[in-house]
């Protein structure tokens, strides 16, 4: 009877149970909830011919993120069904993907691209063009440079070069055949494919069969997202040092075509409507004369385009025209009307702003073809005037009597031909002219990198100059000058909205200099009168010189960086190395076998054959290959001279670096990429990204380096006595921009460093300190008065001078600033950490300040300066615990370049840059900023690379 009635239980309730073959894939982007369906130019009339992107993606275009697979074979196809269209490609990525250009113009345009292109390039450079090329104007079509998706999570930008092409390569309206009668549009679909596929496959693994409409949900990406390239690059940052192959072939293909109207396309917070330009204030002074104005003619356009579908915009509020490292500031900077858009993020998916309203994907794609088209169809009504006024910009950039016309940028060769080498090719790289002396000279009314004038200074044969006249000469001021200033009015603008407690306009760091970024010898001067050449590539010598075998021991120059590529190379290979503390002669062999005597900086790298195995000559030659570093051999371990023998204390022997890098959350992601790059591409030390989230699971003992890049304070505080255990038995533990300010807390008793705000109270101590610690370096002994007096004076006391009056000791620099607080002390009868809070609301962005080198410490070693230009930001500063490696400059020399209010002017001064403390038998390692910040600064890099290559030694 029981079974009975279970089995018509089973019977009755069978038909109600889920059907099991009815499954489907989830459907990925917009849902049939929420989707837009409007065509993207409505109206428009299309070949059946020219394939549809639609038939390859397999749903509507726009609804949801296309792959870069996709993409491009949707551009190979509209490029073999429309003879409009021809596909270049021009790069490829870190992982490999390549990077395509379309070019779309009319056939006729297509059959004669040979001569717009010669004349595009006699617009490029008009200098021996005459006054007839003018007159070429009306038959030249306008180039337009169209670029999607920088950053790779702003996927909208990527998409809405489908449609976009499609409608130039496809439609048969009689407006498009005109405008491509008078424009040439080179497209570049997908700026950052790397990026865009991390970000694609995290949209994939996190979606679900109902939409998520949530703008923080995991489903719209997770740390480190799709933003940077593989290394994390911020390539939007990229365009003045082109670290980044990506940035390196834009190049090359935009000086194929240069062109008169360039597009960055982009997106910002999914809350957010739509931004284009015009730009705000604060404005790069070497921006062409008529780029605002033109900018103003395409945002009227666009306006217009938008007001029809009722869109949100803005435009002037935020995004400002100051740094000239962006991608569109490259394009103004040539002459070309640069544009950016930013759309509100939705990645991939529907998305509910704050207002209630539901935005699909596609819509936010129809954002950026709607404005994409329009902003073609102003540039080609308004053709031929635009070409006049970029042909008057190059011409004015030419002109010998214009703004610095007069004057050159001079780069002296080092003995770090990797650092001389970058800077070449970034000018050449960019069309920039740069040539190179035949002979040494002496250059008149000089100004240093730290901006020190002097009536003349010697230049070597072989100095790169760069003339300010040029076709270029817009970016090469842009690039070079040494401290870019703000106008007065948004100067008094942002005063006025840091007193009043609304914060910063500033959107972004307010100094640079490509120069002191890369590391080289620089000075701006005269241009001067000598026999030069055009500059080519460098190419230096690498490897072993000569014959190297049967050496006595062998060396590599410390001033050159490829010999810290060389020391970690050598010891992988299992070599002994050891590293010079103070500066040595060695007898080495030429070339030409001929022996000869040279001398070695501190730094520098010794292997000694007694101490290496018996295929030691063979393992120098690879080590020092693999590293493309120049090693000579040694004929004798005697001192030349009163240096020291080869055998003695003054070589310390180094230990193999074992590398671990954090990452994930909560570690800046950009910074993190520099950080990796430089370790893994350019010293090509073993690197081992370590978990953050995983972190029980990592045996640090398998170690002898930790770095943790900006970012990680939560983490420090976590870990802080398991990170002090392994640091006490021998590790190195490097710590970066914030989070070598989390160090700094007490209780970890990670580290002497304190933040400022936290010894408000003991400035006093800390400023007697800074002046023995500088007095240390200029000793001066009277034995007369020591033996003859017989005076026993007390030391000086640590309160005999005031914190405030040492950091302002001496401060009659002409700041532009100085006039903007009455007060920047603060008020005396105020509690000390009011006025710090007060201080730090004036905190810099991003400033070039005077570092001040500790030529004893062995991580400043193969810097051979006594003073560096190094970056800083923020509002934390480093008090030492121990005599710094950099110390910032005292407030009377302390900026380079960049907006430094008083109020942080005084925080800032005398404080550390850089520390290295000793803690049970390892070390900390701190840096106040980012050494290797965007990729570009090599000059302070060099510290970075000495704690990983050096520090596992100095633990010994």
């Amino acid at each position: 009877m029981l079974v009975a009635l279970l089995s018509l239980a089973f019977v009755s309730a069978a038909p109600q149970e889920p059907v099991l073959d009815s499954f489907s894939p989830i459907r990925f982007g917009d849902d049939p909830a929420n989707t837009w369906a409007e065509p993207f130019v409505p109206g428009a009339k299309y070949d059946p011919a020219v394939t549809d992107p639609g038939d390859i993606l397999g749903q509507p275009v726009g609804s949801r993120i296309a792959s870069h697979d996709e993409v491009l074979r949707i551009f190979m196809a509209l490029a073999a069904t429309s003879d409009r269209v021809t596909v270049q490609e021009y790069g490829r990525t870190y992982e490999g993907r390549p990077l395509v250009t379309a070019t779309i113009t009319s056939p006729r345009n297509h059959a004669r691209l040979a001569e717009i292109r010669e004349t595009a390039q006699l617009l490029w450079d008009p200098r021996d063009a005459g006054e007839a090329l003018a007159a070429a104007i009306p038959d030249q079509p306008g180039i337009a440079w169209m670029g999607y998706g920088i950053h790779g999570d702003e996927t909208s930008a990527t998409e809405a070069s489908v449609p976009v092409a499609y409608h130039l390569a496809a439609c048969t309206d009689a407006d498009v055949a005109a405008l491509l009668e008078d424009v040439v549009v080179v497209l570049d679909p997908c700026l950052n494919p790397d990026g865009r596929e991390r970000i694609l496959s995290m949209v994939v693994q996190s979606a679900g069969y109902r939409a998520n409409l949530d703008n923080g949900a995991m489903q719209r990406g997770r740390w480190p997202g799709g933003r940077g390239n593989h290394y994390l690059f911020d390539m939007n940052r990229d365009w003045m040092a082109g670290e980044a192959p990506e940035t390196r072939g834009r190049w090359a293909r935009l000086l194929e075509l240069p062109p008169q109207l360039f597009v960055d396309s982009h997106e910002m917070s999914g809350l957010d409507t739509f931004l284009f330009y015009p730009q705000t204030a604060p404005r790069n002074v070497n921006l062409p004369e008529q780029l605002f104005k033109w900018q103003g003619v395409m945002a009227n356009d666009a306006a217009r385009v938008f007001d029809r579908y009722g869109w949100g915009y803005y435009t002037r509020e935020w995004a400002d025209a100051l740094y000239p490292g962006y991608s569109d500031a490259w394009g103004s900077l040539t002459g070309a009307i640069g544009l950016l858009y930013e759309q509100g993020r939705t990645i991939g998916a529907p998305l509910e702003r704050e207002s209630g309203e539901v935005v699909a994907y596609r819509e936010s794609v129809h954002g950026q073809v709607a404005v994409s088209l329009a902003n073609l169809a102003s540039f080609a009504r308004n053709k031929d005037e635009i070409l006049r006024d970029y042909l008057a910009h190059r011409r004015r950039s030419s002109d010998a009597s214009a703004p610095m016309g007069d004057r050159a940028f001079l780069v002296a060769p080092t003995a770090d031909v990797e650092r001389d080498a970058r800077f070449v090719r970034s000018m050449r790289g960019q069309g920039i002219e740069i040539l190179r002396a035949r002979e040494a000279f002496v250059a008149r009314d000089v100004t240093s990198l730290l901006g020190e004038a002097l009536e003349e200074r010697s230049f070597p044969a072989g100095t790169w100059i760069v003339p300010a006249a040029q076709p270029q000469g817009a970016l090469v001021r842009a690039y070079l000058e040494l401290d870019p200033r703000l106008d007065g009015a948004f100067l008094q603008d942002e005063r006025e909205s840091i007193e009043r407690d609304r914060g910063s306009k500033v959107y972004d760091v307010t100094a640079w200099n490509l120069a002191q970024q890369m590391g080289v010898d620089g000075a701006w001067a005269l241009a001067p009168e000598v026999a030069v050449d055009p500059a080519a590539s460098v190419a230096a010598p690498a490897g072993p010189v000569g014959d190297v075998r049967g050496a006595y021991a062998w060396v590599a120059h410390g001033g050159d960086t490829r010999s810290l590529r060389f020391a970690a190379r050598a010891m992988e290979l299992g070599l002994q190395v050891h590293v010079s503390d103070r500066e040595f002669e060695a007898q080495v062999r030429g070339a030409g076998g001929e022996a000869r005597v040279q001398t070695y900086p501190r730094g520098s790298f010794l292997l000694r054959r007694h101490e290496n195995p018996d295929e030691v000559d063979d393992l120098v030659v690879q080590a020092a290959e693999d590293a493309r570093a120049l090693v000579h051999g040694v004929s004798s371990g005697r001192a030349v001279g009163d240096g020291p023998d080869l055998g003695g204390g003054h070589f310390l022997l180094l230990e193999r670096p074992r590398v671990a890098l954090l990452s994930n959350a909560p570690v800046s992601t950009d910074q993190l990429g520099h950080v990796w790059s430089l370790l893994d591409s350019d010293l090509n030390v073993p690197v081992t990204l370590i978990d953050a989230q995983a972190y029980r699971g990592v045996d640090l003992d398998e170690y002898n380096v930790l770095v943790l890049p900006p970012g990680a304070g939560s983490f420090v505080s976590e870990r802080a006595a398991s990170l002090k255990t392994w640091v006490r038995g021998g590790g190195v533990l490097v710590a970066i921009g914030s989070t070598a300010f989390a160090l700094t807390d007490e209780e970890l008793d990670l580290s002497g460093n304190r933040r400022r705000r936290d010894v408000l109270g003991d400035l006093d101590a800390y400023a007697w300190r800074t002046r023995k610690e500088r007095g240390a370096y200029t000793v001066r002994v009277d034995a007369d008065a020591l033996y003859g007096t017989g005076a026993n004076d007390e030391p000086e006391s640590p309160d005999a001078e005031t914190a405030t009056e040492a950091a302002n000791e001496g401060s009659t620099e002409g700041d532009r600033n100085a006039d903007a607080s009455d007060d920047a002390d603060g008020d005396e009868a105020a509690e000390a950490d009011a006025v710090d809070a007060w201080q730090r609301r004036f905190s810099p962005a991003g400033v070039i300040l005077r570092g001040e080198i500790d030529p004893e410490s062995w991580i400043t070693s193969g810097v051979d300066r006594a003073e560096i230009p190094v970056l800083f930001g923020g509002s934390s500063v480093l008090m030492p615990g121990t005599r710094p490696a950099v110390r910032l400059a005292s407030a009377d020399r302390l900026r380079v370049g960049g907006l430094l209010w008083p109020e942080a002017r005084t925080r800032i001064a005398d404080s550390a840059w850089l520390t290295v403390e000793s803690l049970g038998s390892g070390v900390v390692v701190s840096f106040a900023a980012n050494p290797v910040f965007r990729g570009s600064w090599r000059g302070t890099a060099r510290f970075l690379g000495n704690a990983i290559v050096l520090g596992p030694g100095m633990t010994r």
